[in-house]
């Protein structure tokens, strides 16, 4: 009978990343060395009650994957922070496997930023965290918006008196049976002077003219100003776009045509249409601005900023505006964050810029609070949700119209 050969001893495998060299994903070894010190805390946070521990686990896997992802896109390991611009781009690849699967991965990373910020483990200065954590309430889905029920006879009533419906009205009106247009729609030469004129801006066009630099542009550029395009009359721009991107206006060569229902829904001011349509402009309002100074080269982080001040205006807990716009000093500070005085000194003015043009339009109020007024907070959800989309896709749709740069 042959001998049988002893058997091998099985070696001990336990988890890969114990394993020096086990792991062949770049980074992975790396962040899960760096989450060793808190594991404990770490489970404890993602815990729930009557949740398995199981689930608890592949949550934190889940989670280890997340942030490899995150080392290898910003080329370094750093569990204590995230890059929001870093973290766009990572969501926005998981968007090509469904909404809900980006939108899960948001909700686990607010989670993880939660856990470092409650345990003084998180790297970053204050504003890092507001900002990031923000953002990934925006790319979970998440919303501190209230928007309280309004019947529509007292919707109608409130938006009767805002600006944007009075501007929105006169450019319907003025269209009449048709005005020409380019096929996308967009309004050039003699065309866009008048429908400028229309909201009492006094400009030349001349198609010849240097185009100004992007993000260089006025809300509501000078009497007198020579422009180019539609894109450097921002204000004109986000009408016109509100009512291509409502189906306001169609396009029949060589018009632009009112379509007949929709128009009179806006002129009307009862019933639960003429809310509808108002509520669509001041929601392609809101996304218009955002999308377009999301688009400006170096202007992310002040449509990022202006977003989250939105929000928060249509809280429960709208911001003090002498808070929310003064650039903080040295006094304000602790002596780490003050490295992030200069770029704040830039970015808030035109924060506050953005905040005075919706004002302007009666889609914000600045007094002691900044607020949203509550018959356009589901309007401004939709478009912050429209905003997300935007990102996740990589910037990759525009606008219906050219998509002016609204400064």
């Amino acid at each position: 009978m042959a001998s049988r050969k002893p058997a091998k001893k099985k070696q001990s495998q336990g988890h890969p990343a114990r394993r020096e060299g086990a792991s062949s994903v770049p980074f992975e070894s790396e962040v899960r060395q760096d989450l060793q010190p808190f594991k404990s805390q770490l489970f404890r946070h993602f815990q729930e009650e009557g949740r398995p521990a199981s689930e608890t686990r592949a949550a934190l896997e889940g989670l280890t994957t997340l942030l490899t992802v995150h080392a290898q896109l910003r080329k370094s390991v750093d569990v204590k922070t995230l890059d929001p611009e870093v973290l766009g781009e990572q969501l926005g690849h998981l968007s090509s496997l469904g909404k809900e699967v980006a939108e899960a991965s948001a909700a686990i990373l607010k989670h993880y930023l939660t856990f470092l910020g409650t345990t003084a483990n998180f790297g970053g200065s204050v504003d890092d965290f507001k900002q990031t954590f923000e953002f990934l309430s925006r790319m979970a889905g998440d919303s501190p918006i209230i928007a309280p029920f309004l019947e529509d006879d007292e919707a109608n009533a409130a938006l009767e008196s805002m600006p944007f419906v009075y501007a929105a009205r006169e450019l319907v009106s003025w269209v009449g049976e048709g005005k020409p247009t380019s096929p996308s729609g967009v309004l050039t030469g003699q065309t866009l002077q008048d429908a400028a004129s229309v909201l009492g801006l006094m400009l030349t066009v001349d198609e010849a003219a240097e185009p100004a630099a992007a993000g260089s542009v006025l809300w509501e550029p000078e009497d007198g100003t020579t422009v180019s395009s539609l894109a450097e009359v921002p204000r004109l721009s986000a009408y016109w776009d509100a009512l291509i991107g409502t189906a306001m206006l169609r396009y029949q060569a060589p018009n632009a045509m009112p379509t007949e229902s929709l128009a009179q829904a806006l002129l009307g001011s009862t019933g639960p249409g003429s809310r509808l349509v108002k509520e669509l402009v001041a929601e392609v309002l809101f996304s218009h601005v955002l999308i377009n100074t999301l688009e400006t080269p170096g202007q992310s982080t002040i449509a990022e900023m202006t977003a989250g001040v939105l929000s928060n205006a249509a809280s429960s807990t709208p911001p003090r505006t002498e808070f929310a716009l003064q650039v903080p000093t040295t006094d304000d500070l602790p002596e780490e964050q003050h490295h992030l005085i200069p770029s704040l000194e830039v970015v808030i003015p035109q924060v506050e810029s953005l905040l005075r043009n919706f004002q302007r339009e009666g889609l914000v109020v600045i007094e002691d609070e900044i607020t949203v007024p509550v018959v356009l907070r589901s309007a401004l959800e939709r478009a912050l949700s429209k905003v997300s989309d935007h990102v996740l896709d990589g910037g990759q749709d525009s606008e219906s119209s050219e998509g002016g740069k609204a400064q």
